[in-house]
């Protein structure tokens, strides 16, 4: 039985906003984005709130009205977890909380006269500011490849994939390429291959010559491992040149080759969203905005920016391999610490006390690798299959993102009713 998709966000009209207490000549803090970072900064500062000798207003704008704990997104394809599970609506997250919620589009920030101009609702001042608005898919390049293909990145994204796949399943064969051999591509394939059973031929196709290539090289082992025991033929150093309804065409060992599809999946690497407007930022190479150790903008030290959006350091990382990684990684992981960090500093600034440079802990890497089981690498150790599975829930149950969401999903899991 296909999971039951339930309402998101509407296309382009307000929602009601989330009623809240603003004290008179408070503190105003406006976060703009309800990912990892945004909205875990949005908690941390609440509950923190009474640290503040003053009082403060936070509003918190993010367009949907649910929350998407991505790393847990490839469970609907096996059914093992619900969309109420990973995609907690944002007022059920905050109906105890003083925060204002916005379901709107911040469309562009003045730095000049601290102001967010928003899609539908008034504009809002703000004394701090917030940006944590994430990534999105890299724009597909490919001829044929935006027409013909579908992404795996949100909650809309795998629930458009369900309805594909509850078309397919009546056939005696489904061809699925996946495009990309990087988490995601490995994860997808994983999980397609052990919903789709023998009916499905799962084909992988990377233009680099290994897959998850920057990973540790034993966490590329289990995946190869995993992949290779699910019968998914990968192909690597092999470079997409085009996508018809039919199928790809790539080339491999110096040769065009054409593989055939009923479903082609793209995961090829994300970008980091742009800055809403205009503004005297210069971004990176990579496309993210330079910020101080404290995460803070180098001219504005009243704004913060933090998750995929800024060039987070994390000295420790270092690597001649890949220069890129003196940087914190555009993880969920790396969003997750960032938060509370961001909030600690706010809560420093307006009291006048010293800030505290963004330290980032690899804690280590998690991939599912088919339905239960995963890898889990960290501290040393490294946990596969079924143990690594059940290690790998606990550890993002731990960071779901309130106390009352974990409980309900715990007896969830449990069984108990209620």
């Amino acid at each position: 039985m296909s999971p039951k998709p339930f309402s998101h966000a509407p296309g382009d009209s307000p929602a009601p906003r989330l009623p809240s207490s603003r004290p008179a000549g408070a503190v105003k803090i406006c976060i703009v984005g309800g990912g990892f970072g945004g909205l875990y900064c949005a908690l941390a500062l609440h509950q923190r709130l009474r640290q503040s000798p003053r009082p403060i207003s936070i509003t918190l704008v993010e367009p949907r009205d649910r929350f998407h704990f991505t790393p847990l997104l490839y469970e609907l394809l096996t059914q093992e977890l619900a969309p109420w599970e990973i995609a907690p609506a944002y007022r059920d997250l905050l109906q105890h909380t003083n925060l204002d919620l916005r379901q709107d589009w911040a469309e562009h920030i003045d730095l000049a006269q601290q102001t967010v101009t928003l899609r539908h609702g008034e504009p809002l001042a703000y004394d701090y500011l917030v940006m944590a608005l994430g990534s999105q898919m890299r724009p597909p390049a490919t001829p044929g490849s935006q027409a013909h293909t579908l992404p795996f990145v949100t909650l809309q994204d795998a629930e458009r994939l369900e309805r594909r796949l509850a078309d397919l399943e009546a056939r005696s064969t489904v061809r699925v390429v996946v495009a990309g051999a990087g988490p995601s591509g490995v994860e997808l394939a994983c999980k397609l291959s052990d919903r789709l059973g023998p009916r499905g031929q799962i084909t992988v196709v990377d233009r680099r010559g290994e897959i998850l290539r920057s990973y540790p090289q034993r966490l590329q082992r289990a995946a190869a491992r995993a992949l290779a025991k699910r019968g998914v033929e990968v192909y690597l150093d092999a470079a997409i040149e085009a996508v018809d309804a039919g199928g790809l065409t790539f080339g491999y060992a110096g040769q065009p080759r054409y593989c055939s599809a009923d479903l082609i999946l793209w995961t090829v690497g994300t970008v980091p969203r742009s800055w809403p407007g205009s503004a005297p930022l210069q971004p990176t190479p990579f496309g993210q905005c330079p910020v101080r150790p404290t995460l803070q903008l180098l001219d504005h030290p009243n704004v913060f920016v933090l998750g995929d959006m800024a060039a987070m350091p994390a000295p420790g990382r270092n690597s001649q391999r890949d220069p890129s990684r003196n940087r914190a990684p555009t993880t969920a992981q790396a969003a997750y610490q960032a938060g509370p960090a961001v909030a600690y500093n706010l809560l420093a600034l307006i009291a006048n006390r010293p800030l505290r440079p963004f330290v980032y802990n690899h804690l280590g890497d998690m991939l599912t690798l088919g339905q239960g089981e995963a890898v889990v690498c960290g501290f040393g150790l490294c946990i596969t299959g079924r143990l690594g599975g059940v290690s790998r829930r606990w550890a993002y149950w731990l960071r779901l993102p309130t106390h009352a969401h974990r409980w309900r999903v715990l007896k969830h899991w449990l069984g108990f009713k209620g």
